[in-house]
């Protein structure tokens, strides 16, 4: 009898025993879960990379090892040896960040004298060279130079003029076309001040060296700018831009976006379509493509706060209507006129926003950079960024390796007249898988394909008035903070549960052992 008491009180130590360490091995594993998440959550200290010197309108790319190039438009004073004069001059600058560290700022070259804006595009094609295009003066530029030595202005080639532009902007596709995109103008006797912007497409086929004749994609009565353009894994094109205002001309008459989509490598087009809402200007139209090529459209009230979205399920042949963003506000209309929003893809098929604004709720005057997650049907609470008495513009936004998120933007300090403008830099890890860089591959011969393109094409105008579409969580999400607490709380709510469950089960069967106990 003795030794059967004995026997149970053992056994019943080691069941308590086993099921404590069982407990206390899975909180560790909750704590280290939250830890993680956490730490992912959170967007590294922004870093100011233009060394407290003159810079803005920055982009960004990333090569096949996974290093981040950044380029500007910077900019410094010198004396004409001629005639002892002091001049702007203004300069092409690079940063890159290799292994987790900045090399120096280097001046790749001095792009004009008198303030010219420096407007930028950057791409790495699949042999591994850098492609850019580089505002000189007032015309648009290609440059390359291989991605390990892009921070000597030496290695850099010369430049090959292309167009007279203000806006550019830069793909390339799975066998090394390079496709561009520039805003130029041509003269109209209808449009007011008898000038007129348009957008423009051009290919190359050797790496920049050689460039088709010009293709007008726009052929639209009134403004065009802020083109954007991203090629798809079926090597379709896919272009948006804003069309009624050119800031450059002085026109102040935002209408909506434009898509257009090119399946034959720009040799011809689609018709273009109009996206926007009804009776509502919008502008500052950004694109974002999914694994699948489908096209997702982010834009802005130009007259109110509201941002929109608008997804197309096929490619860009069909449209959804659009929708209200949640829990973010945009900037104030006055301070619309220059900025741009960027929409990166990481390899889970979330797609990125990066914006200036404000969180719905925040009492904020100065905006601040915001980060979204699109994840195929809703939208992410905002994460702040960037948040200073600076004023951030001209978001740009990449994914390197599949899993981490790396932003730039320029700010300036006086609405009026600018005042001091810096480039900053902030970056993301993510839950998306790591994927390995591929290989360079030798540029294909180039093979000249004919150019035509149709005049006088027909907009597909939006239908019958909508009002946009409220996304399903826009009254369901909490206040926006620094670090996603929403997503942080209802993890520590689920593991809470979890112990609390485990706890009960533990309980229950330590009294169901005592009342079967003599």
């Amino acid at each position: 009898m003795f030794g059967n008491l004995q026997s149970a009180i053992y056994n019943r130590k080691w069941y308590n025993n086993r099921l404590l360490i069982f407990l206390l091995m899975l909180l560790l594993v909750l704590a280290r879960g939250s830890s993680v998440w956490a730490e992912e959550s959170a967007w590294r200290p922004a870093l100011e990379i233009s060394e407290n010197q003159f810079g803005w309108f920055p982009d960004l790319t990333v090569d096949l090892d996974g290093n981040l190039h950044v380029i500007w438009g910077g900019g410094t004073q010198r004396m004409r040896q001629i005639d002892q004069s002091v001049v702007d001059v203004d300069l092409l600058r690079y940063r890159v960040l290799r292994n987790g560290a900045w090399g120096p700022m280097t001046d790749i070259a001095v792009t004009c004298e008198g303030g010219y804006t420096v407007r930028n595009s950057l791409v790495v094609n699949i042999d591994g060279q850098i492609n850019a295009l580089v505002r000189f003066c007032t015309s648009v530029m290609a440059m390359s130079a291989p991605a390990d030595q892009a921070g000597t202005a030496s290695a850099w080639s010369n430049e090959i003029y292309l167009g007279t532009s203000y806006y550019n902007a830069l793909a390339t596709d799975s066998q090394g076309r390079l496709h561009m995109l520039y805003h130029e103008f041509v003269f109209d006797p209808s449009e007011q001040a008898n000038l007129a912007s348009e957008v423009f497409y051009r290919r190359s086929e050797d790496g920049g060296q050689t460039w088709t004749i010009r293709q007008n994609i726009a052929y639209l009565s009134g403004g065009d700018e802020r083109m954007q353009i991203q090629v798809d894994q079926q090597d379709r094109i896919h272009v948006v831009w804003d069309h009624g205002s050119d800031w450059y001309l002085g026109i102040d008459n935002p209408a909506y976006g434009i898509y257009r989509r090119s399946d034959d490598g720009g040799v011809s087009w689609h018709v273009p379509q109009a996206l926007g809402i009804a009776n509502e200007p919008t502008l500052q139209t950004t694109l974002g493509l999914t694994v699948e090529g489908n096209p997702l459209v982010v834009y802005r009230s130009a007259n109110g706060e509201r941002l929109f979205s608008q997804y197309s399920p096929d490619g860009g042949t069909t449209w959804q209507l659009p929708a209200v963003i949640p829990g973010v506000r945009a900037r104030a209309a006055i301070e619309r006129g220059l900025d741009s929003f960027s929409l990166a893809r990481d390899s889970a098929n979330r797609l990125h926003l990066l914006m200036v604004g404000f969180p719905e709720d925040s009492p904020a005057s100065i905006p601040m950079v915001l980060h979204l997650i699109w994840d195929g049907t809703t939208w992410s609470s905002p994460e702040i960024v960037y948040q200073s008495t600076k004023r951030p513009m001209w978001l740009r936004a990449v994914v390197a390796q599949g899993n981490t998120l790396h932003a730039v933007w320029f700010t300036y300090t006086e609405v009026s007249d600018w005042g001091e403008r810096r480039i900053w830099h902030s970056s993301r890890p993510l839950s998306s898988p790591q994927v390995a860089a591929p290989p360079p591959r030798s540029l294909p011969t180039a093979v000249p394909r004919p150019t035509t393109q149709p005049l006088g094409e027909p907009l597909v105008q939006l239908e019958a008035p909508h009002d946009p579409v409220v996304a399903r969580d826009l009254h369901e999400r909490p206040p926006p903070t620094v670090f996603n607490v929403w997503r942080e709380v209802a993890g520590v709510g689920v593991a809470l549960v979890g112990v609390i469950l485990i706890l009960g089960i533990f309980t229950i069967t330590t009294l169901r052992r005592r009342a079967r106990e003599p």
